[in-house]
């Protein structure tokens, strides 16, 4: 009965952020801001449909999670906030990456890492860099080459 209740309490808390560009707080921060002209990406929105399955499948990861002792209570969404804060820390500290623009994004220990960059060697160490780092369990790499983001292909 409990696990229902936590689930409506979600659900109804993401379908009221409907119109919010981050529903669930995820944490999504600006660390870096050295490349003039670099386009903010844009987070995709969630339809009403797609809300609904995300808040199901967030409250089955973890109770599942914590259920099989794989986390604690509070599931694998706990950390994202001071894993998030720490990246974004770090690369403001690190001189390697004081001429790109870079946000990063945390869910479940997974970042991923959007913005600009200067060079392919660049885009190689912000995902060495960012890997070894407490709680960090996937680096994505979204960054590109230049201002401007690849067109994006229909499907």
């Amino acid at each position: 009965m409990r696990t229902a209740v936590v689930a409506v309490i979600a659900l109804s808390a993401a379908l009221s952020c409907a119109a919010d560009d981050n529903p669930f707080s995820d944490p999504f921060e600006q660390a870096t801001d050295g490349y003039a002209g670099c386009e903010v990406p844009v987070l995709p929105k969630l339809s009403d449909a797609d809300l609904r399955r995300e808040a199901h499948q967030r409250h089955e990861r973890g109770t599942s999670c914590w259920l099989a002792g794989q986390c604690e209570a509070g599931g694998p969404y706990k950390h994202d906030a001071e894993i998030n804060a720490g990246i974004v820390k770090a690369l403001k500290g690190d001189k390697r990456f004081a001429r790109t623009s870079l946000w990063v994004e945390t869910v479940r220990g997974y970042v991923t890492v959007h913005g600009c960059v200067r060079s392919k060697a660049q885009q190689r160490a912000i995902e060495q860099f960012i890997k070894p780092m407490p709680r960090v369990l996937i680096v994505w790499d979204q960054t590109h080459l230049g201002k401007h983001a690849p067109p994006k292909v229909k499907q």
